[in-house]
């Protein structure tokens, strides 16, 4: 890979290395290009989708410090979804 001040590309090609070429040779970027707010339905419900398998793997396990390992990561998920809520409401 070659180095530039701004951006690294592949050597056989001169797009950015974080763009790939998809199957039907398209470039396709793994950065999102269209605005955020259609997406924020589709992360609040990831996050609770994973928030849901913690709690059900944690209440499985024996081990008390790692209940409340878990616990807190379940916090601070909930509080990731918190701030996503008042973005979406600001941009309203």
């Amino acid at each position: 890979m070659c180095k530039s001040p701004n951006k690294t590309y592949n050597a056989s090609s001169t797009q950015p290395a974080s763009v790939q070429l998809s199957r039907i040779g398209r470039p396709y970027s793994p950065f999102p290009t269209a605005p955020p707010a259609p997406f924020f339905p589709t992360i609040r419900q990831a996050l609770a989708a994973t928030r849901h398998l913690l709690e059900m793997y944690r209440l499985r396990l024996d081990d008390s410090k790692m209940q409340r390992k878990l616990q807190r990561l379940d916090k601070r998920l909930l509080a990731v979804a918190s701030q996503l809520d008042r973005i979406a409401t600001a941009e309203k």
